[in-house]
């Protein structure tokens, strides 16, 4: 996984079984890469507002793949004791084209998968968004099936998820580029969107904040130094993008440094960078407090680099007093490794066969299965179909 907060590789190994209707999930660990300067310039210079030729394009695509593979090796050797079965490839989103009316009409993600399958000799699972919008779905978010069967499993039994109404709902948000909430109810998804930007707005704040020397505002410190500018909130709260009704989706295609320039040039006096910073972190909090309200939120799970931000969580704190409010490691999913985590559960279900996407999130026509495969060396060679699919999820001991 390298999401659209744009700092580097996770690769999460887990040994993955299906017991009738339970998936049990064996988590040995993450690996990090982070993009070193170069690679983390070469990605911005394609993403919007950028205009990257073909070459361009081409050329990172194979780079990514190589580094890809590097990695997966390295977790394969470090975690897995040089054996694996399937690996899953999420990719660098480089474009997640969306239209007026909010409707998803394709998305591009990086990352060459033939190239990993020939460096690893195992079968790959990549491209997993393109079929959810091919069946009129957003394409994201994916994750929720992950949170909804993590939520409906002993690692969700002390959740609010669990109380049987919609007033007790359960939610689950990664913090990346892109905030995205899961509501959970009575082991359903009751909804499931793209909140608005997270670090696709705060990582170039903090960028300039610190003139250069931090991509992200790691635990909040350049926020609590400066002010909410009011002026600045109400103009980028007011972005047609939140008016939007749910599912929706959005990425860096819209929410950008550039953006963020546009937006500043409408205020005056101009906003000190602290107070920048401050401000569009203040924007990801009310965006998550209203939605907890809307959906009577017992309790918020957080996941994600953004939730390390001890700003973002003592703001929220302070606006959701009668909503509990922890990480996904308090429910046994490090916070670092959980998405990547969870596209290992959703290539995994692809490969047996079975549905990824979740009608409630993507607003998709059906519950189609996820990804294009490229074999390994060998043949390919699928499992049997399962008779069921699973409708929880159970953290175990890794295999020995």
């Amino acid at each position: 996984m390298s999401g659209t907060s744009l700092d580097g590789i996770d690769i999460a190994c887990a040994d993955l079984q299906l017991h009738g209707d339970e998936l049990l999930v064996g988590y040995r660990g993450l690996i990090s890469v982070p993009f070193g300067e170069e690679t983390h310039q070469r990605i911005l210079a394609v993403l919007p507002p950028a205009s990257p030729g073909a070459q361009g394009i081409c050329a990172l695509d194979a780079d990514l793949g190589h580094a890809y593979g590097v990695a997966f090796a390295r977790a394969r050797d470090e975690l897995a004791d040089g054996r694996a079965d399937l690996a899953v490839l999420h990719g660098q989103t480089a474009y997640h084209w969306v239209d007026e009316k909010g409707m998803a009409l394709g998305t591009l993600q990086l990352g060459n998968p033939a190239i990993i399958a020939e460096a690893l000799g195992i079968p790959v699972i990549s491209d997993l968004r393109s079929r959810d919008i091919a069946a009129g779905g957003q394409g994201a978010p994916l994750v929720p099936m992950f949170d909804c069967l993590l939520l409906s499993g002993p690692a969700g039994a002390g959740t609010a998820g669990g109380t049987g109404s919609l007033r007790g709902a359960a939610g689950v948000v990664n913090l990346g580029g892109i905030a995205n909430l899961t509501v959970v109810a009575c082991g359903q998804v009751v909804a499931a969107y793209d909140l608005g930007p997270a670090g696709a707005l705060m990582d170039p704040a903090a960028w300039r904040a610190s003139a250069g020397a931090m991509r992200f505002d790691v635990s909040g410190e350049i926020a609590a130094s400066g002010r909410v500018r009011r002026d600045l909130l109400r103009l980028l709260a007011s972005d047609p993008f939140f008016e939007l009704t749910p599912p929706r989706s959005t990425g860096r295609e819209h929410f950008n440094a550039a953006y963020l320039d546009s937006a500043l040039r409408r205020v005056a006096p101009e906003p000190s960078p602290a107070d920048v910073v401050a401000t569009v972190t203040r924007l990801v909090v009310d965006q998550l407090a209203a939605a907890a309200s809307r959906y009577g939120l017992r309790e918020l799970i957080l996941s994600g680099g953004g939730s390390r931000n001890t700003t973002t969580l003592r703001w929220l704190r302070s606006a959701l007093p009668g909503t509990r409010i922890r990480t996904s490691d308090e429910v046994g999913v490090p916070t670092q490794a959980k998405e990547a985590l969870a596209f290992a559960v959703l290539g995994f279900l692809s490969w047996h066969g079975l549905p990824g996407s979740v009608p409630a999130a993507t607003g998709a026509r059906r519950r189609p299965i996820l990804g294009s495969i490229t074999p390994g060396r060998g043949p390919l060679v699928l499992p049997p179909p399962v008779p069921m699919a699973p409708t929880s999820l159970r953290l175990i001991a890794p295999q020995p």
